[in-house]
């Protein structure tokens, strides 16, 4: 494990220099309501959002907290297979408020985020407050104002969770804002298993 290894740093190194969102805050359900797990999320994000707003009042720092949602469909022929599909998500957001300009789905069949409108996530131009995906964030994707994940779907696999969890974890601006709510993440899961598995990655990164 060590022989390739240069640098290590640790994940309490990485909350010292307010490079990261500390402490990673675990909901973990076991419903058989999505819509309902997906509400908590959203109330999360709302809460979020009243922060940033005072934030940005008293400190000119622009912060769009967005919420990332992990479904277990989006093929245009899976919708009605019994699974969470994207489009359902989408869906129900528009339902509790959200218009078009605030969702984006990143799949390996769409990706909105490459609409010219959404090439830089931190403008404060741009809109989009909640991205359904089903594993094309995992990798790649980095975006600081990513504070809530919801998992809706079921998943046993640490290392696919960890780069999905570690989506959420960059702190915006590499810096502390000082208020709490600001400097901390949040997942909220729908499966008692994949909380499990969530619940081992934030041991991880509190105790390395």
């Amino acid at each position: 494990r060590y022989a390739n290894v240069l640098v290590e740093v640790t994940g309490k190194e990485l909350d010292r220099e307010g490079m990261i969102k500390m402490p990673l805050n675990l909901d973990a359900r076991q419903g058989a309501d999505w819509k309902a797990t997906l509400n908590v999320a959203l109330d999360k994000l709302k809460a979020l959002d009243g922060h940033a707003k005072t934030f940005q009042g008293n400190s000119n720092r622009y912060i769009r907290p967005i919420m990332l949602v992990q479904v277990e469909r989006t093929g245009k022929d899976q919708r009605d297979s019994g699974y969470i599909h994207a489009d359902d998500v989408k869906d129900w957001l528009l339902t509790a408020g959200f218009d078009e300009a605030e969702i984006a789905i990143k799949t390996a069949e769409q990706n909105d985020l490459t609409q010219p409108e959404n090439l830089d996530l931190l403008a404060p131009t741009n809109r989009v407050r909640a991205i359904i995906t089903k594993s094309a964030l995992q990798e790649g994707w980095d975006c600081p104002f990513a504070y809530v994940l919801c998992a809706l779907a079921a998943s046993s696999n640490l290392k696919a969770m960890t780069q999905l969890v570690g989506r959420i974890l960059r702190q915006p601006h590499a810096d502390k804002t000082g208020i709490d709510a600001l400097d901390e993440c949040h997942v909220i899961t729908h499966h008692a298993g994949t909380g499990e598995v969530v619940a081992a990655i934030k041991s991880g990164l509190e105790q390395d």
